[in-house]
């Protein structure tokens, strides 16, 4: 008996031995370390973040790099938002004929965020439907197989409003996107790797416009004198310009912008008398224009003229500008069956 002790002791003590070098290795080798961060990726925000795109963000960090998701809806109308660092995920099914609804919380088409950086939106490139501002990023695929957008966003704050950093975010977002189309069945063209994204010199500029604010026409009164726009608009899902004056106050006069897919949805209202929002098709009101196009079988672009607070349009000045620059822009876009206000 005494001897099976000693037999049992021998075998069970270089177990226990290597059971414990086996779990401080797990707990502090970078391998480890990289091996937990999977493991719970595996089950965070349904499995949608990639690894890789993330862990250059989080550097493999569980705590705090991925501080916490929720998830909501079902079918074409679902959505998961998730930390990843510092940033914030959207990831979202939205149907094609979904309204923007304030009143619901977790409505997908509210969670997309307006523009928060000092940068005009440029397109991400690699063949990707996709914008930046250097602080909200956004990526699009147009489901072939049912009546719905996938949409990806990624907001962040002021520190990673550098080239370097939304390149990186970018890929973060177009991978995050091709996972989500896998998981949810979203058959759609997706883009190659995100070259990288210089920030552009959108300063106000004299002149005429070339690029995003290209044709439009200035008022005849001799109030504007600078525009600023992106030189290179290329096809973002969000495209704006302004034009403004420095002879008074050094402000922007007029805002001109283009949206696509989701981003184009989320400005309309349903015509039910919530606030807010752009009616049908094409119109008018005190302050602004607007008119659409088609742009393949997803929901129709807009595009938009405001006057500011300092502006005094002449009579029809509204309208020649948003039909030059939507004119323009639907063009750039391939979109077809252009309705203006009459």
């Amino acid at each position: 008996m005494r001897t099976m002790r000693r037999i049992a002791l021998y075998v069970a003590l270089p177990l226990v031995l290597l059971l414990a070098a086996g779990y401080s290795w797990y707990r502090m080798s970078d391998t480890g370390k990289r091996w937990r961060y999977e493991d719970r990726l595996a089950t965070y925000c349904e499995g949608l973040i990639p690894a890789a795109e993330s862990a250059a963000l989080t550097s493999y960090s569980i705590d705090p790099g991925l501080p916490g998701d929720r998830t909501g809806g079902a079918d074409d109308n679902r959505w998961d938002e998730c930390g990843v660092a510092d940033t914030r995920l959207l990831v979202a099914l939205i149907p094609h004929d979904a309204v923007r609804n304030r009143h619901i919380s977790g409505e997908p088409l509210s969670m997309l965020r307006d523009g928060s950086s000092d940068h005009l939106p440029v397109a991400v490139g690699g063949g990707w439907q996709g914008h930046t501002d250097f602080r909200d990023t956004g990526i699009v695929l147009n489901c072939t197989n049912r009546p719905a957008s996938l949409v990806v966003t990624v907001s962040a704050d002021e520190s990673h409003e550098n080239a370097e950093e939304t390149r990186r975010i970018a890929r973060l977002a177009t991978a995050t996107a091709e996972r989500a189309a896998e998981r949810w069945s979203c058959d759609a063209p997706h883009g190659s790797l995100v070259p990288p994204i210089p920030v552009q010199p959108d300063s106000p500029a004299p002149g005429n416009a070339t690029g995003s604010c290209a044709g439009v026409p200035v008022p005849g009164d001799d109030s504007v004198d600078w525009h600023r726009e992106t030189t290179a608009p290329g096809t973002a899902l969000v495209e704006t310009c302004a034009l403004g004056e420095t002879k008074a106050r050094d402000e922007e006069l007029y805002w001109f912008g283009a949206a696509f897919g989701p981003y184009a949805q989320r400005l309309r209202t349903s015509g039910d008398g919530a606030p807010g929002g752009y009616r049908g098709d094409a119109g008018t009101d005190r302050h602004s224009a607007w008119a659409s196009a088609a742009c393949g079988k997803g929901p129709r672009a807009l595009f938009t003229v405001n006057d500011t607070e300092y502006a005094a349009p002449p009579r029809g000045y509204l309208r020649t500008a948003l039909r030059a620059f939507a004119e323009r822009a639907a063009q750039r876009h391939g979109c077809t069956d252009l309705k203006l206000p009459s």
